[in-house]
């Protein structure tokens, strides 16, 4: 997914404050990098619900990942496919 739309959100519970434009992605369908993606993310809660939601319901933006793992066009953004998200931010 690229440009925020309406109704799309970061899945991070200290990021939807964030007024910058941001990129969004969907969770990973293969069971061990989704695993990677909640635990590095703080959402271990979202494991009851299984890869095939989580891709479905959920996303990540850009700015929780190294920019080495994503590149972004003027119509998209693509994130390679071995990226975890390692940058998080605390709540002010």
């Amino acid at each position: 997914m690229s440009t925020r739309k309406s109704g799309v959100w970061c899945v991070v519970k200290t990021c939807n404050n964030i007024t910058e434009k941001r990129h969004f992605f969907t969770f990973p369908k293969e069971y061990d990098r989704w695993l990677k993606w909640i635990y590095a993310c703080g959402r271990v809660d979202l494991k009851v619900m299984g890869p095939e939601y989580a891709h479905r319901n959920y996303r990540l933006c850009h700015l929780h990942f190294e920019e080495k793992w994503y590149k972004i066009s003027k119509s998209r953004a693509c994130l390679h496919p071995d990226a975890v998200p390692t940058i998080f931010f605390e709540r002010k």
